[in-house]
């Protein structure tokens, strides 16, 4: 299909999902919410870390590839690997001092809203959601004002024995306090100098510090978790996002499969208030393979309906389930990428026994789409190609404040790389007899085990942002699917 032809599904795929939305009566978001400090890292400033740190202990740690970090020179190594390789990346932290130290060596630009939960939270209640009802186990008083001033923004609080929906401004724990993570985005074109290295980073990207203090538990109290079910006329789905804070080992003597089955049961008191609600799982990067294994096989599989990926994370996934070739194919990003990449989604599809898989890369999306499905196909496309829309939007202004600041996105124009891309994985296909031609043109593929859908998108040149542009993606093109179930 030509250029022109998407453009024209585009804005018929955006009145139709921007008008079924509304049937949508809300959606549940858990579990992690943080405050971001952002600092967009200039010249200056890395040359300003460099001078801070032992530089050899760097080199060494550049090539271990710390996976955890625990000191200066594990976040510089981490930081020059993200600027060179031009890929996000996120990487936990349990010790206060890095945080101390950043305070020390860098101001940050400015502070927002933070994890997966609580900027789809936001986004969805501007956007007009019926109800976005939001929970994170930490709410402090400080986190609960960067949640938007949003009536349909709830958090749910249990009251003389009732369950009650409040603004997350009326619902803080006042002993709880705040989880805080550093954001050190850099940009494309930029030179950088290290020791005997000398790169130009490739693209637009960002490394993510992620705090994890020892009291992160993803739990919740008993009193709300028995009426869960109690939420059955408020929501139709539910996304879900944050396992990633979940350790191998606590003090007290627990382990990371007590709160697997903490988070298995959620999942299971949600579907019993509503056997009929979609289950999303927005995944991210996780460093400790135990627990991506565990979140896969033990919450994902079985248990949830849908999961969004990123291309790094759908290597990650194909990694720790058995796929380790295929996984290098996806991350190496050689000329047949794409190809591993949509291998890779059926393997997801078929592994954690899914409903769809959704992926998203810069330039296109590959959707896989189970034959129980309840949404067609062609819905299933306007889905996709709305959320592409909105994260166009955000990235052009940094974020969404209405339903009507979706419509911008509209005007940014489709990847042509992307849309390149897309012909090669059409070329495999039809080789490979698994479609033909005529079936690629308008992007949905059916099959006898799968459908798939495959877009290029809407890609902004210089984003305001790119923090929380695959959340945009993922909970917009998912609350488009439900408002095709209803």
């Amino acid at each position: 299909m030509e250029m022109w032809e998407w453009d024209s599904i585009y804005h018929k795929s955006y009145e139709d999902i921007r008008s079924s939305i509304e049937d949508v009566r809300g959606i549940f978001v858990a579990y992690n919410s943080n405050i971001d400090a952002i600092k967009h890292i200039g010249v200056v400033d890395i040359e300003h870390l460099l001078m801070n740190v032992e530089l050899k202990d760097v080199q060494e740690k550049v090539f271990e590839y710390p996976r955890q970090i625990e000191s200066p020179s594990d976040l510089v190594a981490r930081l020059i690997i993200a600027m060179r390789d031009g890929k996000a990346a996120e990487v936990p932290t349990n010790t206060t001092a890095i945080h101390d130290w950043l305070t020390d060596h860098l101001v940050f630009d400015s502070a927002r809203m933070g994890g997966q939960a609580g900027i789809i939270s936001n986004l969805l209640a501007s956007m007009g959601i019926g109800k976005v009802i939001t929970y994170v186990p930490w709410l402090s008083e400080e986190q609960a004002e960067y949640f938007v001033d949003s009536e349909n923004l709830l958090f749910p609080v249990v009251e003389g024995g009732e369950l009650v929906l409040k603004h997350p401004k009326q619902a803080f724990d006042p002993d709880n306090i705040p989880k805080i993570n550093w954001i050190l985005e850099f940009s494309k074109g930029m030179e950088v100098k290290f020791a005997e290295e000398h790169f130009v980073i490739p693209r637009d990207n960002r490394l993510i510090i992620s705090s994890r203090p020892k009291w992160i538990r993803i739990e919740m109290s008993p009193e709300l978790y028995e009426r869960i079910p109690q939420l059955q006329a408020d929501i139709d789905g539910a996304i879900l996002a944050g396992y990633q804070m979940i350790k191998e080992e606590y003090e007290d003597g627990s382990t990371y499969m007590d709160y697997v089955e903490k988070a298995v049961n959620v999942i299971e008191k949600l579907k019993e208030g509503n056997p009929d609600i979609r289950i999303h799982v927005e995944f991210t990067s996780i460093q400790n393979k135990v627990i991506r294994k565990a979140i896969l096989k033990q919450i994902v599989r079985q248990h949830v309906h849908s999961l969004g990926l990123d291309t790094v994370e759908v290597a990650n996934a194909l990694n720790v389930l058995g796929y380790e070739e295929l996984a290098y194919s996806v991350i190496n990003k050689g000329e047949n990428a794409i190809v591993s990449l949509y291998e890779g989604a059926v393997k997801l599809l078929k592994e954690l026994e899914l409903e769809r898989v959704h992926i998203h890369s810069l330039g296109f999306y590959i959707c896989l789409v189970s034959k129980d499905c309840p949404v067609s196909t062609e819905d299933h496309l306007k889905a996709l190609l709305f959320g592409s829309t909105v994260a166009a939007a955000q990235a052009s202004h940094g974020e969404i404040l209405s339903m009507e600041g979706t419509e911008s996105g509209l005007d940014v124009p489709i990847s042509v790389e992307g849309h390149n891309e897309l012909e090669k994985l059409e070329k495999h296909l039809v080789r490979s007899g698994i479609c033909c031609t005529e079936d690629f043109e308008n992007g949905c593929i059916s099959t006898p085990l799968y459908d798939a859908l495959v877009i290029p998108t809407k890609v902004v040149s210089e984003p305001v942002a790119t923090v929380g542009i695959g959340d945009a993606i993922s909970a917009t093109s998912f609350v488009g699917f439900l408002s095709k179930i209803k």
